[in-house]
């Protein structure tokens, strides 16, 4: 089985479209994935990215760690070939580091890259996984 058939697999899967159908309703919604094992997340995260429905729409992925994000965006990005997939490393989730995380905040938009910080002004649509 290559990319293309799996990556079709998912876009097809009715589970996936529950998905879009949830986002793309009026209301903010948060959706959680548990129980997936693999690369399954970056795959279903990658079909509704891709969905029509829901392609004019912002994605927001938050994982538990840094390193998690990190293969999940490595992951998703060869998958789906996106170029509009930022990748947020965040001190914030560790308790331990909260203090110091609070004294950075202001510190936030400068550490953004030029290209995100185009995007954000422009309104363009992508996925910021962190």
């Amino acid at each position: 089985m290559n990319l293309e058939m799996l990556t079709n697999r998912y876009a097809n899967d009715p589970r996936c479209f529950k998905i879009v159908d949830g986002i793309t309703l009026s209301e903010p919604q948060q959706i959680q994935l548990n129980g997936l094992h693999g690369s399954a997340a970056p795959f279903i995260v990658s079909a509704v990215f891709n969905h029509a429905s829901a392609a004019q729409q912002n994605h927001l992925v938050i994982l538990k760690d840094a390193e998690e994000a990190a293969y999940f965006h490595n992951t998703l990005e060869n998958i789906s070939s996106a170029l509009n997939l930022f990748y947020f490393p965040s001190s914030f989730k560790n308790k331990k580091k909260l203090q110091a995380a609070q004294r950075q905040s202001c510190d936030v938009a400068h550490r953004m890259p030029h290209p995100v910080r185009q995007s954000i002004k422009r309104n363009r649509v992508g996925a910021i996984i962190t």
